[in-house]
């Protein structure tokens, strides 16, 4: 622990500002006020122990506001520090200005928060209730799991291919029941081979089977009252299912928090990147910032969307013939999706065709 002021002197009546650097066993702190450093110092990663400290030096100042940066440790810490009366938020690392130099240390960290915390140029990561981020968790989870069987379906192919095994032409697609049957029916010359694809197969149905009793406790969720009449107001729309619907209304939550089109489109990293200079304009890709869970659910629906909605395929089909790529087009489809989605909510009408 190191003092640079006569701590509680010089703190009285004033605003303190506190960044914490957060690891899974040290807490690195740093205290502001008035423009200098009052304090540094490092604890284990106890709350009762930073809140004993808070309460024993800083209870003098007008206010204490604390920052540290959103990671594996989630909102709890944050939350605790409200429920106590502290000012305390998350900020997004990837939107903490970057300082030169090529020294990194925690110490640097918690002191960079401090001193922007204190400046008032750091943004604030949206805290959920406690309630929507644990349904949250169920749609992140299923996501999981969505990967992990695209994961060992390559594997099974890979197997495949390794042994030049084909598809029968009977077979139309993979992954069927009548596909299955003919794995489960293959011979391999040595034994060992038989014994990794069993396990492979093993593998695959536990996945799929979890996937299937996740993906039911998300339909429970979705018929439930926070969630139900918005869900049957998103899914009027077709091509906008279970899981989209259930994760447009999950990861955005709060529709008012966003005052325009523009500030969602943000948020879903579907406004183009800029690169200017004097009288040159460049616009770029997507800045795929933002949330990644929502906006990867709305492309995937505008595929879909756009053999039923009229205005939205004419809308894919007029940016193609620029010459623009079919995945570039359709990510201008799901920002109107999104777009449209959100008006519904906000207005408590159901998805029509052409709604603006």
């Amino acid at each position: 622990m190191k003092y640079f002021k006569d701590t509680e002197e010089f703190i009285k009546n004033k605003k303190v500002f506190c960044g914490i650097d957060v690891h899974k066993s040290k807490w690195n702190l740093c205290f502001f006020s008035d423009g200098e450093m009052i304090e540094r110092m490092q604890i284990n990663s106890d709350y009762h122990r930073l809140l004993t400290h808070l309460h024993t030096f800083y209870h003098s100042a007008s206010s204490v506001k604390l920052v540290y940066e959103a990671g594996f440790t989630g909102f709890w810490l944050c939350r605790k520090l409200r429920k106590a009366g502290y000012h305390c938020i998350v900020t997004p690392p990837n939107r903490v200005p970057k300082t030169e130099g090529k020294v990194k240390t925690d110490k640097r960290d918690a002191a960079k928060l401090a001193r922007y915390l204190c400046s008032g140029i750091l943004k604030e990561v949206y805290l959920p209730p406690e309630s929507i981020e644990a349904d949250r968790r169920v749609e992140r989870h299923r996501l999981s799991f969505v990967k992990k069987k695209t994961r060992i379906q390559n594997q099974i192919k890979s197997f495949l291919y390794l042994h030049d095994v084909q598809r029968p032409d009977f077979i139309k697609r993979r992954w069927s029941k009548a596909y299955m049957q003919w794995l489960e029916a293959l011979k391999f010359d040595h034994t060992a081979d038989r014994f990794v694809l069993e396990r492979m197969f093993s593998n695959y149905h536990h996945i799929r089977d979890e996937l299937a009793a996740i993906t039911r406790q998300l339909r429970r969720l979705s018929r439930t009252e926070p969630y139900y009449k918005n869900f049957k107001r998103l899914t009027a729309c077709k091509g906008v299912g279970l899981v989209t619907a259930m994760t447009y209304l999950l990861e955005l939550h709060d529709l008012t928090r966003f005052p325009s089109a523009d500030k969602l489109s943000s948020y879903l990293g579907m406004t183009s990147s800029q690169h200017s200079s004097g009288e040159k304009v460049r616009l770029g890709h997507i800045t795929r910032e933002g949330n990644v869970y929502a906006r990867r659910c709305l492309v995937e629906s505008a595929w879909t969307v756009i053999r039923f909605d009229p205005h939205l395929r004419e809308k894919y089909n007029r940016i193609r013939a620029k010459g623009t790529n079919g995945k570039k087009a359709i990510v201008a489809v799901a920002r109107s999706l999104a777009l449209r989605l959100r008006r519904c909510l906000l207005d408590e009408v159901p998805y029509e065709v052409g709604i603006c």
